[in-house]
């Protein structure tokens, strides 16, 4: 009887701590609701003022980590699509992704684009995919790498096309 009720009391410890930590999912919680924002932007300017190599500033980055223009190292081998609107860039693992804005259709961006690249000293990839919607080509010289991909929106009548480069 005795190790029965040894195992009566864990048994119950566990179906009353399970019983207790379920509950409805849409429970709204009580207490000090502090807003973390200007903290956040306080922190990031004091690391950004510890870090003198940083020439970012708040505003001017947005919270996935793009930063708004174009990007200061951008070399003059590439060139920016024409009739476009720099939106931002962001630096990653792959390279520099800098994202543009256009009016003009993909293959209208492309074709100077490309022409450009390639004057520079650039030899197209295998495995270019375009089409009217849009598509990805890319281009290495040396140990460098450029590519763009393009993505033409019906609704907004404007294509996204993203420069990367490394």
């Amino acid at each position: 009887m005795k190790t029965k009720f040894k195992l009566f009391i864990p048994v119950f410890t566990a179906v009353l701590i399970a019983f207790s930590g379920c509950g409805k999912t849409d429970q709204k919680t009580e207490g000090d609701k502090k807003d973390t924002t200007k903290q956040n932007s306080t922190d990031q300017t004091q690391v950004a003022g510890e870090n003198k190599n940083q020439t970012n500033t708040p505003g001017t980055t947005n919270e996935l980590g793009i930063k708004e223009g174009m990007p200061a190292d951008y070399p003059s081998d590439v060139p920016q699509p024409v009739n476009s609107k720099c939106l931002g860039s962001l630096n990653t693992t792959e390279g520099t992704v800098v994202t543009f804005e256009s009016t003009d259709k993909p293959k209208a961006i492309l074709a100077p684009f490309g022409e450009a690249v390639e004057k520079a000293g650039f030899k197209k990839g295998e495995g270019e995919m375009m089409s009217d919607d849009g598509g990805m080509v890319m281009w290495t010289k040396d140990k460098r790498e450029v590519s763009i991909m393009l993505a033409w929106d019906k609704e907004k009548s404007n294509s996204s096309v993203v420069v990367t480069y490394r």
